[in-house]
């Protein structure tokens, strides 16, 4: 059994998402209380975050729509203060960019880099992600043959649509395709379900659910995915 194709998750895989996005947001509000003294008045930063969650729960199409939400939610905000539609716009257009400038400051794990240009060098390589991290600033755009996110296919994972669309766009099998993420049910459970080989990056050494079956393969280190993909591609040989 050969393998063709790499998929992989960015967030909390590649590098610690959950810091960058509590800096973002507080970027992103602290520009919306400057620029809207009276939202103070009516959120804080987490009532504020708890709106932007209510709105996903009473629209579920947003809920995959990570940056329509919280354009919406800013938007939706400006109206309550009572900007206009054209002002409200333009000052949710801005706070958003603070916001999508922080979040696109991002620090990959040790080794993450080095990996990735490794396993660039053998296979091609697809990022799929439910979140909208900018790949060319985080700098690792040019090792990708492609990034597909939620807003793109329409469906989060764990649901099969980006993983589908890695597999048609690169004309391969699920069985020649090995998914790399952090995540075990969105990541893990949801690619093998399909057929694709699965590698779980445990560097926040998270604990495995107990009610899903184990990993395939387990990386714990960034620095050590050379050793451990010859032994995959080895294990994968001997089945053909």
């Amino acid at each position: 059994m050969a393998l063709k194709l790499i998929t992989l998750d960015l967030d909390n895989t590649l590098w610690e998402t959950d810091p960058v996005i509590l800096r973002a947001e507080k970027a992103s509000f602290d520009y919306l209380v400057q620029s809207c003294p009276a939202v103070a008045d009516l959120y804080d930063a987490d009532s504020f975050n708890q709106y932007r969650k209510d709105l996903a729960e009473c629209y579920p199409s947003l809920r995959h729509q990570v940056s329509k939400l919280r354009l919406e939610t800013l938007r939706r905000v400006c109206l309550q203060i009572g900007c206009d539609r054209d002002e409200a716009a333009r000052i949710a257009d801005e706070a958003f960019a603070v916001f999508y400038a922080e979040r696109s400051r991002l620090d990959l794990f040790e080794g993450a880099l080095e990996a990735l240009q490794l396993m660039s060098d053998q296979y091609p390589l697809i990022a799929l992600t439910n979140g909208n991290a900018n790949t060319e600033q985080a700098g690792i755009r040019h090792l990708l043959v492609e990034h597909f996110n939620a807003e793109q296919t329409g469906a989060a994972k764990p649901a099969p649509d980006l993983f589908l669309a890695a597999l048609q766009h690169a004309g391969v099998e699920a069985h020649e395709v090995l998914h790399i993420g952090d995540h075990p049910e969105q990541d893990i459970d949801a690619a093998r379900k399909l057929g694709m080989q699965t590698l779980w990056v445990n560097v926040l050494g998270q604990s495995w659910p107990d009610n899903q079956l184990p990993p395939q393969w387990q990386l714990d280190h960034w620095r050590d995915l050379p050793s451990l993909l010859s032994r995959l591609v080895a294990s994968l040989e001997t089945h053909d």
